[in-house]
């Protein structure tokens, strides 16, 4: 079972410090939720993509894989908000398609275009982020440069660890089970049975094993003083540099040629009018 969506590659976006990346992410997403046209954000979401398979080195089959659930929510969010988008009564735009009482107009799918590119160009560099970051080496910058407690943070890499040995023991639990002749099937009251069955020793394995956790990590002074060094050191480099400035300008090229071009923030592009 796969808990996690992190490839390990080596590529230049894996060698990007997290805490760079985490800011690009956000600051585009904050960018997109301005942005009312359909163009910006689908052109947003296919540099994305050509960023993860080219720069983080990403197989296109794997990329596409898994962003499919998110190409599902937002089709469904086009044709949801294009279906029932309200138009203005005082001057009703021309139906394009109608199936009995519901009318799709071209306000509304044009709204309902932006709203699906929007979502799946967050969807899209919101992988960019957690395709190429270790999710350990993320908590290690928080807390050597985003001054996060070390407490926390490494509270968070060890229940993080627990994610894996969980799904084994669930299923040596359920293998269990079944060489003892528990029954399958049933309705829902056995298969809550079954559900009570699992969790509880589950939750029991998980007690004990935090529980050992906790002394090893008592044992060895973990949190005694202040100052720690660490291992494995998060910094900045030339990377970082390369790719904020290189996506600084990209993003800013794409969003001024829009805006000279008279597409950015038009619902409907004037080459389609």
């Amino acid at each position: 079972m796969r808990f996690q969506l992190f490839c390990e590659f080596d590529s230049f976006l894996h060698r990007v410090n997290p805490l760079t990346k985490l800011v690009f992410t956000v600051a585009v997403m904050v960018i997109l939720t301005l942005i009312v046209d359909p163009l910006t954000p689908l052109a947003v979401a296919l540099l994305g993509l050509s960023a993860i398979v080219l720069l983080g080195r990403v197989p296109l089959g794997q990329t596409v894989r898994t962003l499919r659930p998110f190409l599902a929510v937002s089709f469904g969010l086009f044709w949801t908000t294009a279906l029932f988008y309200a138009s203005d009564p005082a001057n009703p735009p021309q139906p394009l398609a109608q199936w009995g009482p519901v009318v799709l107009t071209e306000d509304g799918a044009a709204y309902g275009a932006a709203i699906m590119f929007r979502i799946l160009a967050i969807f899209v560099i919101s992988l960019l982020f957690t395709l190429t970051t270790d999710p350990t080496m993320l908590l290690q910058a928080l807390v050597q440069q985003a001054r996060l407690s070390p407490r926390f943070g490494y509270g968070i890499i060890a229940a993080y660890r627990f994610v894996p040995l969980f799904d084994g023991e669930l299923a040596s639990i359920r293998a269990a089970h079944r060489v003892r002749g528990v029954a399958t099937g049933g309705g829902p009251a056995a298969q809550y049975r079954r559900l009570v069955g699992h969790m509880v020793p589950l939750l029991a394995g998980g007690i004990r094993h935090a529980e050992r956790v906790a002394l090893a990590m008592d044992a060895r002074g973990f949190g005694a003083s202040s100052k720690r060094t660490y291992y494995r050191q998060s910094t900045f480099g030339w990377r970082d540099m390369l790719f904020a400035a290189g996506a600084g300008v990209i993003l800013a090229t794409l969003l001024a040629g829009f805006h000279t071009a008279g597409w950015l923030g038009e619902s409907i592009p004037p080459f389609l009018k």
